[in-house]
C-alpha cells in the first residue's frame, strides 16, 4: 500500500521513495507526495529522476504515477519524486475555495452543493436550486473575499464514521469506516479525501465568472487565485485599449460600442442596397449571361426573373457561384460536379454553391457544358 505522505506534509514539494513496481502505464512507489485525482480535484503531475509524469491515480490500495517512458526504471530503485509545485498550490487553493464558496452557500443562503469541478481556468459548483439571483451570487463573492482576508485556519480531524455523522455535515459522507473532516474555522466543515491550503488567505481571491443551467440546476462559475488576479487584469487591460480605441472614458465605453454597433448596422444596410442597386444595372445592361460579379452574388436574387445565367464572386480565397435557370439544364453542371469541383444545390430556378476552381476556369468549363 502506498504510504500517502501528501496527507502527513501537505507542502512537501519532494520526497525520496523506491519503486515498487514498473508497469507500461507508469510507476508504483513505497511512498508519494503525489495527490491521485478524486474529489473533483485532478491529480499532481511532475517529475520522477528528472522523467515527467503528467498524472496521478489511484489504483485499489496503490497510487500509480502516469509516465510514457518507464524503461529507465525497476523496481527496487530508489528515486527521488518532486512536484509540479504550481499546478498543486493552484488546485490547493481552487479546493479550498470551494469549500468555502460551498459552505457559505449552505449557511448564509441555504443552498447546497451537488457537484464539484477543478478545471485549468475556472472552478464550478453545482447547486441544488433551479435559480439564484444574480444578486445573492454577487453577494456570496464579497462574503467569500471577506473570509479570505480574515484567514481562517484550515485543518483536519480524523473520526469514526458514526461520530462524523453526528456533526451534522451539510453534505452525507460518500465512504465507509474512518473519515477525514476538514475543518474552515468558523465557516465550513465537510468530509473530504482532497488537499487544502493552511488558511484561507492563502485563496488570494475569489471572482464570480457567471452561472448556466444543468440538468435544471444552477451551476456557479468561478475563479481562484492566481487565475482570478490574471483576469482582473486582463479585463482591466481590455477597458483600457477600448476606451483608447473608441476615444471613450472607462465608464463610456458600452456606450461608445453602442453607438458604433448602430452605424456599423446602418452602413451595411447602404452597402447592401448599392450592391443590390449595382447587380441590377449590370444585368439591365445586357451583359453575357456566364460572367464573373463584382458584386455578392445575394446582391442578384431580388433581380433575377427570367432567361438563364451562371454568375461567379471571389470572396475569401473561394469561388462562389450562382446559376439560374432550369432543373434539367443544372442537371448538365452536376454531371460534370467532379470536374468543376462544384459544391451545392438548390431549386429551379435557383441553384449556389462553391468551387475549388478559379473564376476563370470555371466559367470557361461552364460555358462549354451550356453552349
Amino acid at each position: 500500500m502506498t504510504e500517502m505522505y501528501y496527507y502527513k506534509e501537505p507542502y512537501a514539494k519532494s520526497i525520496s521513495a523506491t519503486v515498487t513496481a514498473v508497469t507500461p502505464q507508469g510507476l508504483y512507489l513505497s511512498r508519494t507526495v503525489s495527490y491521485p485525482e478524486g474529489g473533483g480535484q485532478p491529480g499532481d503531475r511532475g517529475w520522477i529522476e528528472g522523467v515527467p509524469y503528467s498524472d496521478t491515480l489511484h489504483e485499489g490500495d496503490e497510487i500509480l504515477h502516469v509516465m510514457k517512458d518507464t524503461s529507465r526504471f525497476k523496481a527496487g530503485d530508489s528515486v527521488t519524486i518532486t512536484l509540479d509545485w504550481e499546478h498543486r498550490y493552484d488546485y490547493m487553493q481552487q479546493h479550498t475555495a470551494q469549500h468555502l464558496l460551498s459552505g457559505l452557500m449552505f449557511t448564509n443562503h441555504g443552498i447546497g452543493t451537488l457537484s464539484v469541478h477543478q478545471g485549468e481556468d475556472i472552478l464550478t459548483i453545482e447547486t441544488d436550486r433551479g435559480e439564484i439571483g444574480e444578486e445573492v451570487l454577487l453577494t456570496l463573492e464579497d462574503e467569500a473575499n471577506s473570509a479570505i482576508n480574515e484567514g481562517h485556519r484550515v485543518y483536519y480531524r480524523e473520526m469514526s464514521h458514526s461520530e462524523a455523522e453526528g456533526l451534522g455535515l451539510r453534505r452525507s459522507i460518500k465512504v465507509d469506516g474512518d473519515v477525514r473532516i476538514v475543518v474552515i474555522e468558523g465557516v465550513d466543515m465537510i468530509a473530504c479525501g482532497g488537499i487544502h491550503t493552511a488558511s484561507t488567505s492563502e485563496i488570494g481571491e475569489i471572482s464570480y465568472a457567471g452561472s448556466e443551467m444543468i440538468r435544471g440546476h444552477v451551476r456557479t462559475i468561478w475563479r481562484t487565485g492566481e487565475r482570478a488576479k490574471a483576469k482582473r487584469r486582463s479585463d482591466a487591460a481590455l477597458v483600457k485599449g477600448l476606451s483608447a480605441l473608441l476615444s471613450a472614458r472607462e465608464d463610456s465605453i458600452l456606450a461608445a460600442a453602442e453607438r458604433l454597433a448602430e452605424e456599423n448596422r446602418q452602413l451595411k444596410g447602404t452597402l447592401k442596397a448599392a450592391e443590390e442597386k449595382g447587380a441590377e444595372i449590370l444585368l439591365a445592361s445586357g451583359c453575357d449571361s456566364l460572367f464573373s460579379s463584382p458584386y455578392p452574388l445575394s446582391a442578384f436574387q431580388p433581380h433575377l426573373r427570367d432567361g438563364e445565367y451562371f454568375i461567379t464572386h471571389a470572396e475569401s480565397g473561394r469561388t462562389g457561384w450562382l446559376f439560374f435557370g432550369s432543373q434539367e439544364r443544372f442537371a448538365l453542371l452536376k454531371k460534370e460536379a467532379a470536374a468543376l469541383a462544384l459544391k451545392g444545390g438548390g431549386r429551379a430556378p435557383l441553384f449556389q454553391g462553391v468551387s475549388a476552381l478559379s473564376e476563370e476556369v470555371l466559367l470557361e468549363s461552364v460555358r462549354e457544358i451550356l453552349r
